[in-house]
């Protein structure tokens, strides 16, 4: 493990507080926690109960948020990289969730590699699902569960970032928010698209120089071979 990836996960860190602590009102610490070859971010607690933040409805906490995501370097050894994301949304009511949101790097082919779960239940998908699994049950294993299906959202570069979900919990489930919370969620998200972008970049270089040739840009080819154009951004789910 590097000293500089020890740095490069506490300033992501501290970025993930200022975005969180921006929009939500509540105690939390966000921290950086070695484990093993990588690190992982979370809010500080011992417990995964105590991990979690509070979402509060006019001052009352109704539910909480549940915040992970394990950097590494790339596979060049010299970029940040998520390789697995976990968020949720638990209310205080009940041990299940009510939604979550999961991105992993090395997930089979089987699943999106980002994709979300929706804990929740409908007569007619189970209908469907139901009839779906007697004709194909290595396809449909679970009928009964919704939250078995693995919904996908752009994959490894458009997936969705923690800016998206905390805008999610504020327009669509109400919960409280501080003033000014929109500055810090278009601060923070512009930050995850500008770093997202220069990860395409480098994964789709030649596509990236000729756009910039046909804007009037003088782009010329390297000496050495330009990175391979990895299966999971151009083909991956």
């Amino acid at each position: 493990m590097t000293a500089g990836l020890r740095l490069k996960a506490a300033d992501f860190a501290q970025q993930m507080q200022d975005t969180i602590a921006g929009v939500l009102p509540g105690d939390f610490q966000m921290v950086s926690i070695a484990h093993g070859e990588r690190f992982v971010i979370r809010a500080d607690g011992e417990s995964a109960l105590e991990q979690r933040i509070p979402l509060m409805v006019d001052g009352d906490p109704l539910a909480s948020l549940s915040v992970q995501v394990h950097l590494g370097l790339d596979s060049s050894k010299s970029y940040l990289k998520a390789w697995l994301v976990k968020l949720a949304v638990n209310s205080t009511l009940d041990r299940t969730p009510l939604v979550r949101y999961e991105f992993d790097a090395k997930v089979s082919v089987s699943a999106p590699l980002a994709h979300w779960h929706v804990h929740a239940d409908r007569g007619a998908l189970s209908h469907l699902l139901g009839r779906a699994h007697a004709v194909r049950p290595e396809a449909v294993r679970k009928p009964h569960e919704l939250s078995s299906l693995h919904f996908p959202v752009g994959g490894e570069r458009f997936r969705p970032c923690v800016e998206d979900v905390l805008e999610f919990l504020v327009r669509e489930f109400g919960v409280d928010h501080k003033d000014g919370w929109s500055d810090a969620i278009r601060m923070g998200r512009e930050q995850w698209r500008r770093m997202q972008f220069r990860s395409t970049v480098r994964d789709l270089q030649s596509e990236a120089a000729q756009v910039l040739r046909d804007h009037g840009w003088t782009v010329e080819a390297p000496g050495e071979p330009l990175r391979a154009e990895g299966d999971g951004v151009l083909h991956r789910w």
